[in-house]
């Protein structure tokens, strides 16, 4: 018999390595490329879009609580929108002490959302696996359309996604296909927006903005997003996602220079940080609302 609590804590230990790993990757990385001065000195070069990159990203986040409020709405007899307080509170959670901490504390609010912990626990499964549905599509929409990408490659993330779809016909029948259908499209859209956040930012470095670029970039930032999000153990997928997009790049040996990389996607996790916490401040106040 195996040691579930054995297995988890290796699990834990191993995305939490990873973590750091990728983290000390990129301070190695950064001191290669950047002095303070010429970190700044680039914020400064995108402080014109940086305002805008932050409503992106705030877009982002309520689709994607949109997508979670849908799940709970199913299962809730009163449905109402302090769901988005509950998902902010809980959501910050990912970055200390780890992954796998917003849904424990997601699953200990179940009561405030009238909902038994048996339900949670489905809803966090649901959301998991669209989320993961979710990311495989939007990744593939992006690599379609670029002209750069291998075939083989377009190949195996079209196979992905048409087998990830076929999945969802399938599970969850206390859901309609449609309904499945919407709420994955929200996170699919939720997923798409970080995507496209990150080609922005090296599209504008570049100062190039050719579709094939920016529909190559954003398909390869979905897929570092997804390892991120599925590492246990690392906080936010920090150090993982950042990792795993630099790897990817040089795997498929994709060139891009080393600062700009770097600056975009420290610049892309400020403001994701810096977003959470905005959303969970604007959202404070409808936790404090009682529910009749």
């Amino acid at each position: 018999m195996f040691d579930q609590q054995k297995i988890k804590k290796i699990l834990y230990t191993f995305g939490k390595s990873l973590g750091v790993i990728g983290l000390v990757y990129i301070l190695y990385k950064l001191q290669q490329e950047y002095t303070v001065k010429d970190f700044m000195a680039r914020i400064d070069d995108t402080k014109s879009i940086i305002f805008y990159l932050f409503i992106l990203n705030i877009v982002s986040n309520l689709i994607g609580i949109f997508g979670w409020h849908k799940l709970i709405c199913h299962f809730a007899k009163n449905c109402f929108i302090k769901s988005y307080y509950y998902y902010e509170k809980t959501d910050i959670s990912k970055y200390l002490p780890g992954n796998i901490f917003h849904l424990v504390g997601r699953q200990a609010l179940a009561s405030k959302l009238h909902l038994s912990q048996l339900e949670m626990a489905k809803i966090a499964t649901i959301h998991t696996i669209m989320i993961l549905i979710a990311t495989i599509i939007a990744s593939t929409l992006f690599a379609l359309f670029s002209s750069d990408i291998h075939i083989y490659i377009k190949s195996i993330l079209v196979s992905s996604a048409v087998g990830a779809i076929g999945i969802l016909f399938f599970i969850f029948p206390s859901f309609t296909v449609l309904k499945k259908l919407k709420i994955t499209s929200l996170f699919t859209l939720s997923i798409a927006i970080q995507g496209m956040m990150l080609a922005i930012i090296i599209a504008y470095s570049l100062h190039d903005w050719s579709i094939s670029l920016f529909l190559k970039v954003a398909s390869i930032y979905i897929i570092s997003w997804l390892i991120g999000f599925v590492t246990p153990g690392a906080s936010g997928g920090l150090g993982v996602r950042e990792g795993a997009f630099i790897a990817i790049l040089k795997f498929i040996h994709f060139n891009l220079p080393t600062d700009i990389v770097i600056f975009a996607i420290l610049l892309i996790r400020l403001i994701n940080i810096f977003s959470d916490i905005c959303m969970y401040l604007l959202t404070y106040f409808v936790g404090k609302q009682k529910i009749a």
